[in-house]
């Protein structure tokens, strides 16, 4: 539209400086409604058109308990599924091997009395993450809501997605960076114990205590599981299991890692994995003036 007409001098100033007005009022528009977007987290550059850093609120009932997934037949049961298939422009000899997937892979007792039908926060998880890779980032994404205790209502709650590359940062998980943003966001360590009395809290809260649950789009790898886990959050959610994120044209495989954990150190070096225990006469200093010196525990 622009290269249909010619503009010079005055004219031509003019008219930019209003498609420039009308580009960042329309950006500012297609933002989610919430606080303010920061434009740095932990010393990356935020794309604000596509990330929001900040909380959204949130004011409804909280889901008390989830739905048990009951499944009759499980030879005739078919999985739920939104028919989201895209086209490719892949060619057709390798296509054909990446036919889209119709159901989560659960063929082990590892998910045996913990599947559970999905609600409102996981599907926005799930779809957040489809969100990241139409935009250049990886499939994965998490959520994480604050619940008041009290009356069992949302709070706030907070979104992320896999930023990895975006950042160049092999720790930037969806779940890492929503748990980071959580925190900081409230100033609090414990996402499983958020004290109204707490001093350090900087986000209102009517109640005494709440706590936050987390969504993610994909079963959280070891180094996920262990950030959760350390933000003491005590209800986790997912729904592609680490087998969905290894099937071919996806190569996402966290079972490795998971078995690579439960050898000995001297086992690992079978895999060229290399740890060592050193000796040195400085080793428990930071850890007797930790012990000793009233710092913060966590």
């Amino acid at each position: 539209m622009f290269r249909s007409r010619k503009f010079s001098g005055p004219a031509l100033s003019i008219k930019v400086l209003m498609m420039a007005v009308v580009a960042l009022a329309g950006s500012t528009l297609s933002m989610p409604s919430a606080s303010a977007a920061e434009k740095v987290m932990f010393g990356s550059e935020v794309n604000t058109a596509n990330d929001q850093m900040t909380h959204f609120e949130a004011d409804e009932v909280y889901p008390a308990k989830p739905q048990p997934l009951v499944i009759k037949d499980q030879f005739s049961y078919l999985q739920p599924w939104d028919q989201v298939c895209n086209d490719s422009k892949l060619p057709s000899d390798q296509l054909v091997k990446l036919p889209c997937q119709t159901s989560n892979i659960k063929p082990t007792l590892k998910y045996h009395g913990v599947q559970v039908v999905g609600n409102k926060w996981m599907s926005r998880a799930c779809a957040e993450a489809l969100r990241s890779v139409k935009n250049g980032g990886g499939p994965f994404s998490t959520v994480i809501v604050q619940i008041d205790n009290e009356t069992g209502k949302t709070i706030r709650y907070w979104v992320s997605h896999n930023h990895v590359t975006e950042w160049c940062d092999p720790t930037a998980h969806g779940e890492v960076t929503c748990i980071r943003q959580a925190c900081r966001e409230l100033g609090v360590l414990d996402l499983g114990h958020i004290a109204k009395s707490n001093p350090n809290l900087k986000m209102p809260q009517t109640c005494a205590v709440s706590h936050c649950d987390l969504y993610t789009s994909g079963e959280p790898c070891p180094m996920c599981y262990s950030a959760t886990r350390w933000s003491h959050i005590d209800n986790i959610y997912f729904a592609a299991t680490v087998l969905d994120a290894a099937t071919q044209g996806v190569n996402f495989g966290d079972e490795t890692q998971y078995a690579e954990l439960s050898l000995n150190y001297e086992d690992r070096q079978k895999l060229g994995v290399n740890c060592w225990q050193c000796t040195t006469d400085n080793s428990l200093d930071a850890f007797n003036w930790f012990k000793r010196g009233g710092s913060i525990k966590y």
